[in-house]
């Protein structure tokens, strides 16, 4: 029994603490998630993209989401298309195996406040190149 109770008191939790999480930074989201990209979120993303000392970044850190899209080919799209194939640490789907790519990407706007019709930049080793 208590078993029981401590997996429901810690998704109370989990809960509280997303709501809290998607509060602090509703003024940078893109999109507003559906019920079944909120779970995924929890349930998945969470688990690194809510924690600092991963080397994922954080939901509603604009900036290091800012350079990352920077940094790989398509700008926002890019960072769709690595969530999809997987970079890094992060498995394909970033292990959400029933998340659609409408889906992904929402979950990608909403992570990282970035808005894709806004930001679809080159990676600046292209844009150094350009320079010279």
């Amino acid at each position: 029994m208590k078993v029981l109770q401590s997996r429901s008191f810690c998704s109370y939790i989990n809960f509280f603490l997303f709501s809290l999480l998607l509060a602090v930074t509703a003024n940078t989201q893109a999109v507003e998630l559906t019920p079944r990209e909120s779970h995924a979120y929890i349930q998945i993303c969470a688990y690194c993209h809510a924690r600092a000392e991963t080397s994922a970044p954080v939901m509603g850190d604009i900036a290091d989401w800012q350079r990352r899209a920077a940094r790989v080919e398509g700008g926002f799209e890019g960072l769709v298309r690595n969530t999809i194939v997987g970079v890094g640490n992060m498995p394909p789907l970033g292990t959400c195996g029933y998340c659609t790519e409408s889906e992904i990407r929402n979950l990608v706007a909403t992570m990282s406040g970035l808005d894709s019709s806004v930001l679809n930049l080159a990676p600046s080793s292209d844009a150094s190149k350009a320079d010279e």
